[in-house]
């Protein structure tokens, strides 16, 4: 009955996030992914041709980004506030719920385990002595580790159990150490052996030694938590009335605002620029993106690949920040005001056009000092400023027109 329940919300909640599904992998986003994985790929190709084989820090890069992609992931319980009021009475046979829980857990784990396994066994090839028959040991190996993660999330659900959610974390890690370190330097099949073990251990520890009550309210916590980051994510898209609206006042960035002289005709332009510098939406989403796009192009050795990856981000960048356009569109007061229309879509031109002309400035000085070069600089410099010039004056109006349309 409950796994029937569990399954009847799960299907809600993929009902739920399939209608912002849409919305993420619109045409844009996945045609930048596809030329950006593209020329990573090609990128990282012609870097594994460079390296001699055996060369001492391959295993090392190798261990410390399987580390970090065992805590992709966390346990779904798909909990609702209401629950430790209606569900209460059925505690006893939420075991079965959190059983069927954990399955539908490891699904995205074991996807993202996989890929990430394939990207680095090219690496790991050149720089070991394995070959890619190891794929299979390292992957299960991989998996065994993460079923044990889970069950650690799982079991921190239950009273009482920070203390023990410690002591076994700390275990768990001891033990992914152990496995990668045989795996990586010495027998991959001796590490698939201990990670059966330990996934065996976990599951008596975690799960079936467990006899205490559930902690209804950490259990629906953590769930909110999970999908709060989901939302945020999804957030960088579209709007998600999930995620409140957090307004900051920021006055330490008036002074930038007293550049807007207070006139008729530069209404849309302050509402626009205080709404950038007082949401956490915006101006986060302009920073990260900011902050990773200057990231790729310090490490890129290829001044072509580091053009387009800038010019990217720039189109990228702006394209997040298309639906400032519409925010003030229900409030009364613009609309009693004598305000132009073309008004908006000159207030937006000119804040994107500033802020995607910094963007292109920061991107320049990375390449700058990535490079060293001044024709390399003066090309990138050119190459975005083009961009942000394009995007401003001819896909801003037309994206503009077909919103309003």
């Amino acid at each position: 009955m409950m796994k029937a329940f569990f399954q009847t919300r799960l299907k809600k909640h993929q009902k739920h996030m399939m209608r912002y599904m849409k919305y993420v992998l619109n045409d844009h986003f996945v045609l930048i992914m596809t030329f950006l994985v593209g020329g990573v790929g090609f990128y990282y190709s012609n870097w594994l041709k460079t390296l001699t084989p055996g060369f001492w820090w391959g295993p090392l890069l190798i261990l410390v980004i399987w580390v970090a992609s065992l805590h992709i992931g966390r346990f779904t319980s798909l909990a609702q506030p209401a629950d430790q009021v209606f569900l209460l009475p059925k505690e006893k046979q939420m075991r079965t719920y959190l059983t069927a829980a954990f399955s539908y857990s490891c699904i995205f784990p074991f996807v993202a385990l996989l890929l990430i396994l394939a990207g680095t066994m090219p690496l790991l090839v050149v720089s070991t002595s394995h070959s890619f028959s190891t794929f299979f040991f390292y992957l299960i190996s991989l998996w065994g580790l993460k079923i044990s993660h889970l069950e650690i999330g799982r079991m921190s659900i239950f009273q009482d159990m920070k203390k023990a959610r410690k002591n076994a974390y700390f275990l768990w890690m001891i033990f992914t150490l152990i496995i990668l370190v045989i795996g990586l330097w010495f027998q991959p099949i001796l590490g698939l052996i201990i990670s059966i073990v330990q996934i065996i251990l976990f599951h008596k520890l975690c799960w079936q030694s467990m006899n205490v009550p559930l902690d209804w309210e950490e259990m629906i916590n953590e769930e909110q938590d999970r999908l709060h980051r989901i939302y945020q994510f999804i957030n960088l898209f579209t709007d998600v009335p999930e995620i409140p609206t957090k307004i900051k006042r920021r006055k330490y960035l008036d002074p930038l605002l007293k550049h807007i002289s207070f006139s008729q005709n530069n209404t849309y332009l302050y509402l626009y620029a205080r709404r950038m510098l007082r949401g956490n939406e915006y101006m986060g989403l302009y920073l990260r993106l900011v902050i990773l796009g200057g990231i790729l192009l310090y490490f890129v050795a290829d001044r072509w690949f580091a053009l387009g990856i800038g010019i990217l981000f720039i189109y990228l960048i702006g394209f997040q920040l298309l639906p400032l356009y519409q925010q003030f569109q229900y409030m009364p007061l613009t609309k009693l005001y004598p305000l132009k229309e073309k008004q908006k879509l000159s207030a937006i031109q000119k804040l994107l056009g500033l802020l995607l002309t910094f963007c292109a400035l920061v991107f320049a000085v990375i390449g700058w000092v990535s490079f060293t070069e001044w024709m390399s600089t003066l090309i990138m410099v050119a190459g975005f400023l083009l961009m942000v010039l394009f995007f401003v004056q001819g896909y801003l109006p037309y994206r503009i027109k077909k919103m309003n349309n």
